[in-house]
């Protein structure tokens, strides 16, 4: 009898806890309450065992009082995908941010022109200018590269002038397969022999913007602008 009078207490009891709480209404209560009540019952009911000399039954319920008890939510949800996670990059010019949910990522320039500004606030000429400035840091220009794939590379090259399909075409049937020479570089950019890294830098901007993907531009151009740029600038 004893036994019954424990086992209906213990029902009672996790029943008052369980109502209450779905009288609330509030999912995460009723899972809190369900726990509760079973974490209550299963204690209950392997101190009864132990009391009264019955030790093999008690183990199941000291294990599963003790698995209620855990701060873990119910039914697998803690295997739900987590959100909000995210991983910081810092340079020396640029510490960026990078969703790993949304696969969204921006950055703050930490210095130099736009010291302070946010790269999702720059427009793309001013994301170039900022590419010149930081040229020698691999790891901000990576970084930046990254940032302009995703945000500003979204059109095709449908729409080019007939100026730039003859600069285009030009260059096709100049480039080798190999290496780019500096004699075609300065083809590209369109500088002499003697010019200087001022100047390059400059032919290179104003070359991108015509031929920028999101100018309308070649993703073919583009890239061979900014290959010339670079073979320039290590023959300089």
């Amino acid at each position: 009898m004893l036994a019954y009078f424990i086992i209906g207490l213990s029902l009672f009891v996790a029943l008052l806890i369980g109502g209450n709480s779905l009288a609330n209404a509030d999912p995460k209560k009723l899972v809190k309450a369900l726990r509760i009540s079973a974490t209550i019952i299963c204690a209950l009911l392997a101190g009864f065992f132990i009391l009264t000399g019955r030790f093999a039954y008690a183990p199941p319920f000291v294990i599963a009082a003790l698995f209620f008890l855990r701060n873990k939510p119910l039914f697998g949800a803690g295997n739900a995908p987590s959100s909000g996670q995210q991983s910081d990059v810092e340079t020396d010019w640029i510490k960026a941010t990078l969703n790993h949910d949304s696969g969204e990522m921006d950055g703050q320039i930490l210095k130099g022109k736009y010291e302070s500004h946010i790269l999702s606030t720059l427009s793309f000429d001013q994301l170039m200018e900022f590419h010149d400035e930081a040229q020698d840091d691999p790891q901000t220009l990576a970084i930046l590269n990254s940032f302009l794939d995703r945000y500003h590379a979204q059109a095709d090259a449908s729409g080019a002038t007939s100026e730039e399909q003859t600069k285009e075409q030009k260059t096709r049937k100049q480039s080798g397969t190999g290496p780019m020479t500096r004699r075609e570089a300065l083809d590209i950019l369109e500088l002499t022999d003697d010019a200087t890294l001022a100047q390059i830098k400059k032919a290179h901007r104003q070359l991108m913007k015509k031929f920028h993907p999101d100018h309308d531009g070649s993703e073919y151009m583009a890239a061979k602008i900014n290959e010339a740029k670079d073979v320039l600038i290590k023959t300089n």
